[in-house]
């Protein structure tokens, strides 16, 4: 009769609630809870108490091809580190399609980093991502989380995150393709940093800012989750949203000491989960760039309170905001994936491509509209 009783409650719970995207969404009340799955737009955190009881997260963001060259400089940022548990750290990468290389994907998977979607295209015109159907969004995203699955040989269903390349959305057709996508958060909507956001659904209508030049949905979208990218303060004034954006130069000492000090200002005011968007190119034209986030890694490390975890464990974490003491992060050394590497010659638009993957190779190279590489 109890199970009866809460299995009635529940479904109430979920009826009340926006129950299809097309809903227009609107503000949120006090029927959005998290054990439903449902969480409003705002800047107070799940924290019952003082907040420096809680752990300070962090995720670091990549989103470029996975190539020999970028996982090793990757491999040598991220592997020998361990969070104050004395679990390996998390990250999390958004990966595109053109140039990666799925057998690497594959192992930074088996390392217990975690895999989402960033497009088979990665299209470098704004103007694209803004006004793309939802129909070309889909292909774009779901398509990539396709290619990962089959090429990478990771599981669909350990593939849940995306962003848009160029923080660019094209209002509610972005989220419609994600939902159709089965992908369940995004983390593409910048905040600035003074209007800090927790991670939060898309239930009821969002309270933050729509920048960028983006068009940001206004429907409702049940149990879909934003983890929005905190602004960081540039060492010249105005606001960055990746470490390259920001352009601070210097030596590796004030890059590190910059850096570390704007994680600080968050972690003794708000402990909103930081999101740090590291692009590879910044290494390749500022110089001491990697010595300085390096650096500031390393300061990091010596904190009990501060945790590199993935955005996956970050959403755990505000469903579930169990202190310091107790907070414990995720041990990945079962995530494991077989790869028989496959060294792939493919025509593309006349040009060969080359594609390394942990399946036989395709027919042709994989594309929008045809993500399993089948002959055309």
């Amino acid at each position: 009769m109890k199970l009866l009783v809460f299995l009635a409650a529940s479904l109430a719970a979920i009826l009340a609630r926006p129950s299809y995207a097309g809903a227009p969404a609107t503000a949120c009340t006090s029927d959005c809870k998290i054990e439903n799955n449902c969480r409003c737009s705002r800047r107070s955190g799940p924290f019952d108490g003082d907040i420096t009881e809680y752990p300070q997260l962090i995720t670091l963001t990549f989103d470029d091809a996975v190539t020999t060259k970028t996982y090793q400089l990757w491999y040598d940022l991220l592997m020998s580190r361990t969070n104050p548990d004395g679990n390996a750290i998390g990250a999390t990468f958004y990966v595109p399609h053109e140039y990666t290389d799925y057998q690497k994907v594959n192992e930074l998977y088996n390392y217990g980093f975690e895999i989402a979607v960033h497009s088979i295209t990665k299209n470098p015109l704004q103007s694209y991502w803004r006004t793309a159907s939802e129909n070309t969004l889909e292909q774009e995203f779901g398509g990539q989380k396709q290619i990962i699955s089959k090429f990478a040989n990771i599981p669909l269903e350990e593939i849940q995150g995306v962003r848009t390349p160029q923080l660019q959305l094209s209002g509610n057709n972005t989220i419609s393709a994600y939902r159709a996508s089965d992908l369940s958060y995004d983390s593409s909507w910048p905040t600035l940093p003074s209007k800090p956001l927790f991670p939060y659904t898309l239930d009821y209508l969002s309270t933050q800012d729509c920048n960028l030049g983006s068009t940001c949905p206004n429907e409702a979208f049940p149990g879909f989750w934003v983890l929005p990218i905190m602004d960081l303060n540039g060492p010249h004034g105005g606001w960055c949203n990746s470490l390259s954006s920001c352009n601070m130069t210097g030596t590796a000492d004030q890059i590190a000491d910059w850096l570390c000090n704007e994680i600080v200002k968050v972690k003794d005011n708000t402990r909103v989960p930081l999101t740090l968007s590291v692009n590879s190119y910044w290494f390749e034209f500022t110089n001491n760039s990697l010595a300085g986030l390096t650096q500031c890694l390393d300061t990091l490390q010596d904190s009990s309170d501060v945790f590199l975890v993935t955005h996956k464990q970050v959403i755990d974490w505000v469903k579930n905001p169990v202190k310091l003491a107790d907070f414990q992060t995720e041990d990945a050394s079962n995530q494991v994936s077989n790869c028989n590497e496959y060294n792939c010659s493919l025509m593309k638009d006349g040009k060969t491509m080359y594609m390394k993957t942990c399946v036989s190779c395709p027919a042709a190279y994989p594309w929008l509209g045809n993500p399993n590489g089948d002959p055309k």
